[in-house]
């Protein structure tokens, strides 16, 4: 499934961002490319019927999220300036388990919030809760602004986002506009029932998307908000496309993180 060729990062139209040659590439032919209502019943089987739970998938996707950033930054995460904009959802979830391995990575890692603690969902609140036991910086919004960090982690909003984005999930893009974004499964605004971009919209240099792509992330337009597109590996075994109907081939061979590419090497 996966060609053994040299994946590239990053768009021209971006901040400038290195190429790195670690990631295998797929095209999208290769793969089936989900609906919103599909995500929703691969995550609900893998929930309710195989009792894999919501906290592994998303320590799946954090770490897979932190790996990717490692390579956005050449590689090495150590001293490098890192933000993480959480959400109160799961796809925040999955950016403080990033934040988490970046620290530990010896980054220098900050988290801002749409939320405070008490109204993030209870896996989310519960990596929030390690991160503040491990001395992050952590704040709601963007008081001060952003600074220049060297990288911004967009967890803003998941696959379920419906309309504009509202409040300090708003302000805290509004605010990012101009820095270097890697995106979590999709660039907050833009929405994935519809493949509507709304205002404010994140503008990735990348996203990672989890498990298989979705249908939204190349709707017409979409591209200037995904930038390059990659997938990661969150533990969806076959059988669970299978009971969907869902024709599937894992490209997760040879890495658990595979850059999407058109035919010919364009962009989806």
């Amino acid at each position: 499934m996966a060609e053994q060729q040299t994946a590239r990062f990053g768009c021209d139209h971006r901040a400038g961002a290195d190429e790195v040659s670690i990631f295998p590439r797929v095209t999208t032919d290769s793969l089936s490319w989900l609906s919103v209502a599909q995500m929703r019943e691969v995550d609900r089987v893998m929930i309710e019927e195989l009792g894999i739970s919501l906290v592994r998938m998303m320590e799946n996707a954090g770490r897979n999220l932190a790996l990717l950033a490692r390579a956005v930054l050449g590689g090495d995460a150590r001293g490098h300036r890192i933000l993480v904009l959480a959400g109160r959802g799961g796809n925040g979830g999955g950016g403080l388990v990033a934040a988490r391995h970046l620290l530990v990575a010896d980054a220098e890692v900050e988290v801002h919030l749409t939320d405070p603690a008490e109204k993030l969902a209870p896996t989310t609140a519960e990596q929030l809760a390690i991160l503040e036991r491990m001395g992050v910086p952590i704040a709601v919004g963007a008081p001060d602004g952003l600074g220049t960090p060297e990288l911004v982690v967009d967890a803003l909003l998941g696959y379920g986002q419906s309309g504009a984005p509202r409040g300090e999930a708003a302000s805290l893009i509004e605010r990012s506009a101009g820095l270097r974004v890697l995106a979590l499964d999709v660039p907050s605004g833009l929405e994935l029932e519809t493949g509507r971009l709304h205002a404010p919209c994140i503008r990735a240099e990348a996203t990672l998307t989890l498990a298989l792509p979705k249908e939204g992330l190349r709707a017409p337009g979409a591209a200037e908000a995904v930038g390059a597109l990659y997938a990661a590996d969150i533990s969806v075994p076959a059988l669970v496309y299978e009971r969907l109907g869902i024709p599937y081939a894992t490209p997760f061979g040879g890495s658990t993180i595979v850059h999407i590419e058109a035919q010919g090497g364009a962009r989806p």
